[in-house]
């Protein structure tokens, strides 16, 4: 297959926080293809700060959606089934898919810390 080498960035900072932005990927995935697109750069799917954060404040680089921690199973975008689902939508229209990971951004602990320093 011919590939036309486009990407689209498919977030952007003020998507809507409802948890339904992998389901708009996975509906829209027959209409990029159409359009020319070939791959897709999805945000950070990661577990954050509050279920509204854009993905940057990590709190667990392990939860894409999947437990209930710091007040929602889903993240800004959905679930993790949600996710999969969109993937899964791509690859059947020959979409790629690449996730924005942020590693080095743990924003969000369970607490604060203290610690004493020495001179």
């Amino acid at each position: 297959m011919e590939r036309n080498h486009t990407m689209m960035q498919f977030f952007e900072w003020h998507v809507d926080p409802d948890g339904k932005h992998w389901d708009r990927l996975k509906d829209s995935a027959s209409e990029l293809k159409a359009i020319g697109i070939d791959s897709v750069w999805i945000p950070p799917a990661t577990k954050s700060s509050s279920p509204d954060d854009t993905g940057y404040s990590i709190y667990d680089l392990y939860d894409l959606g999947e437990f209930d921690q710091k007040g929602s199973v889903r993240t800004k975008y959905g679930t993790k089934d949600q996710l999969l689902a969109a993937i899964a939508a791509c690859k059947e229209q020959g979409i790629s898919v690449y996730a924005d990971l942020v590693m080095n951004h743990k924003l969000a602990p369970m607490r604060k810390r203290s610690f004493r320093s020495l001179r």
